[in-house]
């Protein structure tokens, strides 16, 4: 039955030419909507490192003169960094506070961000240091965040337990010690520095938001008041990330009422909690033009698909109608409706296999110029697979009902019918 259908296929080759260029067409556009929408929903989907979840970014005031409650510094008996440790203890100490941690270029979802070279200890005054995201933190940040190790475990006793001023990403780990354990591990800010540092933990990926892939960066601890106290001498306090986790059950509307509670407590001489910001909703705001962009291409696909699923079902109607003849003759010599129909879905199915080896062509060399994107998501089998089978799936399936439908109805007729039109 194959073997006839193809002969079929080829003896009206004239024709069905227009229908397989079409097909090539549509299956190779379909394949590059598919591999990105892969890419996209894969990145989207991954884990950041982090959870903001019930996490509120605290911003820090500073009063001026002027402003009522203002002390000059001449009065004051405390720096500005102890005001801040002060002040962020108040906080802690609330009931409905889980933990609180202060930061520098470490928010999530912010735009402010500090980028520092590393290199290992051993490397020599001729290499070259990369540039690192460096995140500032006490060791609160990540209890405050969830961040955690490869293994899954919370991290912060992890760092508790070993020595080190530095924690670093797992992909900074595979980039500097190629496999091998960071954990204890010797680096500098340079290769020209005397002086080095230990690693005291690694963390698992982490990656700055949903459409951006994990990059190698690194945290620089404050173990100590004393190393907040000694930030704040070089960094304004109102630049200073303070994030605060919640306890389960806390609810956004009952922050206005908490911070109504805890009055005076917000204030520490000229410091003072000049609002509270959800970072759930800070997330939004960042992500705005991103996710405008997504849903944007997303109506395009859709838009796309549409037109397809009409031109695809549209051309093999239109060809089974034309084709009433020749079903009635076969009907006339004793061929069943199932046999019709599976004649026609075959066939329609043929010219769509008939298109594999040119769309394999147009795969490769879009790869060899490295056209599809490999940034966010290395092109594997399971990658090809799944684009290539899902764009050949959605037009069979658009073929088929193509063809289900009118030859459902000349299937119906009588022969004598259906001989008319032969």
């Amino acid at each position: 039955m194959i073997k006839h259908i193809w002969t079929m296929i080829w003896n009206q080759r004239s024709g069905n030419s227009w229908i397989f260029l079409e097909l090539l067409l549509v299956f190779g556009v379909l394949w590059v909507m598919m591999d990105s929408m892969l890419v996209n929903l894969c990145t989207y989907q991954r884990p950041l490192g982090f959870d903001i979840t019930n996490v509120y970014m605290v911003n820090i005031g500073k009063k001026t003169e002027g402003i009522s409650g203002y002390k000059p510094d001449s009065l004051l008996e405390t720096s500005v960094g102890e005001d801040l440790v002060r002040l962020t203890g108040n906080i802690r100490r609330a009931p409905e506070v889980d933990e609180v941690c202060i930061a520098y270029a470490s928010c999530p979802y912010t735009w402010s961000n500090s980028w520092t070279t590393l290199v290992r200890a051993d490397a020599d005054t001729s290499m070259k240091a990369d540039y690192f995201q460096c995140f500032r933190t006490t060791l609160s940040y990540f209890d405050v965040l969830r961040v955690k190790d490869r293994e899954g475990r919370l991290l912060r006793p992890i760092v508790e337990n070993n020595i080190g001023g530095l924690v670093i990403t797992a992909d900074l780990e595979d980039k500097f010690f190629e496999g091998k354990s960071g954990i204890g591990q010797q680096v500098k800010w340079s290769a020209e520095e005397t002086e080095s540092m230990t690693v005291a933990a690694v963390t698992s990926p982490v990656r700055q938001n949903e459409f951006s892939v994990s990059t190698p960066c690194l945290y620089q601890l404050m173990r100590t008041d004393e190393e907040v106290v000694e930030m704040t001498s070089w960094v304004k306090a109102e630049n200073v990330d303070c994030l605060v986790r919640m306890k389960d059950g806390f609810k956004a509307e009952d922050m206005e009422a908490f911070l109504d509670k805890m009055g005076e407590q917000l204030e520490v001489n000229n410091l003072y909690v000049s609002c509270v910001i959800p970072l759930e909703e800070q997330r939004l705001v960042i992500l705005k033009g991103r996710m405008d962009n997504l849903k944007r291409k997303i109506a395009l696909v859709g838009f796309m698909l549409v037109n397809v699923f009409f031109g695809i079902v549209g051309t093999f109607w239109l060809r089974t109608q034309y084709r009433r003849g020749e079903i009635g003759l076969r009907s006339a010599l004793g061929a069943s409706r199932g046999t019709l129909k599976r004649y026609l879905d075959v066939e329609g199915l043929s010219l769509l296999v008939f298109t594999i080896p040119f769309v394999l062509i147009f795969i490769a060399n879009t790869l060899y110029f490295d056209l599809p994107d490999t940034v966010k998501m290395a092109y594997t089998w399971w990658r090809f697979l799944i684009t290539f089978g899902s764009a050949f799936l959605l037009l069979g399936g658009m073929i088929w009902v193509g063809i289900w439908f009118p030859a459902r109805k000349i299937a119906k007729m009588d022969p004598a019918e259906s001989l008319h039109y032969e």
